[in-house]
């Protein structure tokens, strides 16, 4: 292959340059360039796999922050047909329409200040 036969080491990783240059995934270049008969050391081989590894792992944790954001949103939006500026929880209403419930006073917060789960 010409790529392979023009490729200097002063061009940086051959693997990532690999990558690069054929628009492949990191195990996908590692393999095709064993096969083409390029000689990698473990410690590249193994670097790739944990690069991988990492990857994967990262992008499960943005889909479970992302997914853990969606679900305190829908609780919050909940949580506000319950709460006011007067009122920190609103029990009900009365038949005339006025709410009643717990007060922010009651529960020592101003309105809509952060508190701890340890408060309720």
């Amino acid at each position: 292959m010409k790529w392979i036969a023009e490729f200097d080491e002063s061009q940086g990783n051959i693997i990532k340059c690999y990558r690069k240059k054929f628009k492949v995934d990191r195990l996908k270049a590692v393999d095709e360039l064993l096969k083409l008969g390029i000689k990698l050391t473990k410690e590249q081989i193994d670097k790739e796999k944990r690069s991988v590894v990492l990857h994967k792992k990262h992008e499960l944790n943005k889909k479970k922050k992302r997914k853990e954001r969606k679900l305190h949103k829908q609780q919050q939006e909940t949580f506000d047909d319950f709460q006011d500026d007067q009122f920190f929880f609103i029990a009900g209403y009365t038949s005339g329409g006025a709410p009643y419930g717990v007060t922010w006073e009651e529960m020592g917060l101003s309105p809509y200040e952060e508190y701890d789960d340890e408060v309720l």
